[in-house]
């Protein structure tokens, strides 16, 4: 267990040294875990606005990018549901009840591990094979009824492709909480690095003879590179594979059945974004051609700084946080919320100011080119100022709703979320017609930086008050 500090510092020493107490570098083994984090997030982000920019000059804002674009909705939807920082939000709490005993103990916590990978893989590939089998009513009932007969069927295809990466990304993604659940982070932070890597070589080499289905098969390639740069360090953390699923083994039946208790909600917390996005797109497609892909675009924009910032620090600082818990050692576990909540804050604030006074050079500078010309950059440019409004409140929620998982409540996160985003949703139908692509990336704001602000309130009163 990590010492902690005091509460406050002295009041006789420096500012410079009350400003490093009150940040994550008083915290050195966190500092470094954030750096690994933040490195391997920068990483994917550059290169992801390296792809980001390549497929701006091979399609623009066409409507053959819409199709792909709405083909990877339901699969994003599944990505949601076993992403690592899902898995590692509910999974973290139980996996170290097991590893915290005895070998005997231990040995059953990885066959607890073996159980969840086993079941997620069984029920995302159950869920895939679902929606490759009904893409064209998927496309044309839910996703965009907007399109025609062409771009519907176009995007039906691409679905079929993209949903086969999902179920990869249903093991990479468990794997990568399990590697987060042992603080091990440079191999699971090289994962998505790699999947973008393997999106922009098919740019060069597959989208010039295949076209838009050159991009969707590069995304299944990345997935491959996704559970393959893990695996050493999932066999490096003493990984025992059991073939096992969880309802088998009475041993893992109590762990199993916690984890589905804080599952279920979480699931539904991070598939209320999906939702969201949905349903974004839904609207969208009745807006002019270029519209989804403008929001996209802008929102791969806006999500360089938060994930940098607020998802970074957030995974770094959870598996501690969950450990003060664990160790009923309220003083540290205040502390370090607080800390990481200012670092956030200075960090965040800034960056959104920047995003909205710089947001037709930003988009310029990354986007402009080929295809992508000065009345796309002019639309990418009005979305990405309103969503940059999102950037603290996103960036805030990654840390506060962890204080919740940190205390085994997924719940109190599910239901003010579920407010939220009936809130954006509200919002959308209002601010669509006279924003058009703008005013949907407006409500997602507004809604977003509500949730949080929200969770900060319940928070502080019923975890982080001093007694």
């Amino acid at each position: 267990m990590e010492t902690t500090a005091t509460e406050t510092p002295p009041p006789n020493i420096s500012i410079w040294r009350r400003a490093l107490s009150a940040s994550l570098l008083s915290e050195r083994a966190i500092t470094i875990s954030t750096m690994v984090v933040a490195g391997g997030f920068l990483l994917s982000k550059v290169l992801g606005l390296v792809r980001v920019r390549m497929t701006a000059q091979a399609f623009g804002t066409s409507a053959a990018y819409d199709a792909f674009k709405v083909a990877s909705t339901f699969s994003d939807m599944l990505d949601s549901v076993i992403a690592g920082t899902t898995i590692a939000a509910v999974f973290i709490p139980v996996f170290s009840s097991y590893m915290a005993r005895d070998k005997e103990q231990q040995r059953e916590g990885w066959r607890f591990a073996s159980a969840v990978l086993n079941d997620m893989f069984l029920l995302v590939t159950v869920a895939a094979t679902l929606g490759i089998v009904l893409a064209p009513w998927l496309v044309g009932a839910i996703i965009a009824p907007g399109f025609d007969e062409a771009q519907r069927e176009l995007a039906a295809q691409l679905m079929r492709i993209v949903l086969l990466a999902a179920i990869v990304f249903g093991v990479s993604g468990t794997i990568t909480g399990v590697l987060h659940a042992n603080n091990r982070f440079v191999l699971a932070s090289l994962a998505s690095p790699l999947n973008n890597v393997a999106v922009i070589f098919s740019i060069f080499f597959l989208v010039p003879q295949m076209g838009i289905f050159g991009l969707a098969w590069g995304v299944v390639l990345g997935s491959l590179l996704h559970l393959g740069i893990q695996i050493p360090a999932l066999l490096s953390a003493g990984m025992r594979w059991f073939p096992t699923l969880g309802f088998r083994h009475v041993s893992v039946q109590g762990g199993m059945n916690e984890l589905v208790r804080l599952l279920i909600p979480r699931i539904v917390t991070t598939n209320l974004g999906s939702v969201s996005r949905l349903i974004t797109n839904n609207l969208a497609s009745f807006l002019t051609v270029g519209s989804i892909g403008a929001l996209d675009y802008a929102y791969l924009l806006w999500q360089f700084p938060e994930t940098l910032i607020g998802t970074a620090i957030a995974v770094a600082v959870f598996p501690r946080l969950a450990q003060r818990v664990a160790a009923n050692d309220a003083p540290g576990f205040r502390r370090l919320y607080r800390i990481a909540l200012l670092t956030i804050l200075a960090l965040a604030v800034p960056s959104t100011l920047v995003a909205i006074l710089f947001a037709p050079q930003i988009v310029s500078l990354v986007l402009r080119s080929g295809a992508f010309g000065a009345e796309s950059a002019s639309l990418v440019a009005t979305v990405l100022q309103f969503y940059a409004l999102a950037i603290v409140g996103e960036a805030v929620l990654e840390l506060v709703s962890r204080v919740f998982y940190a205390n085994k409540d997924s719940r109190t996160p599910m239901f003010v979320i579920m407010g939220g985003v009936a809130l954006r949703i509200g919002l959308m139908f209002v601010l669509r017609e006279p924003f058009g692509a703008a005013g949907l990336a407006l409500a997602y704001a507004i809604g977003v930086c509500l949730e949080a602000g929200v969770l900060w309130f319940l928070a502080r009163r019923r975890f982080l008050r001093e007694t």
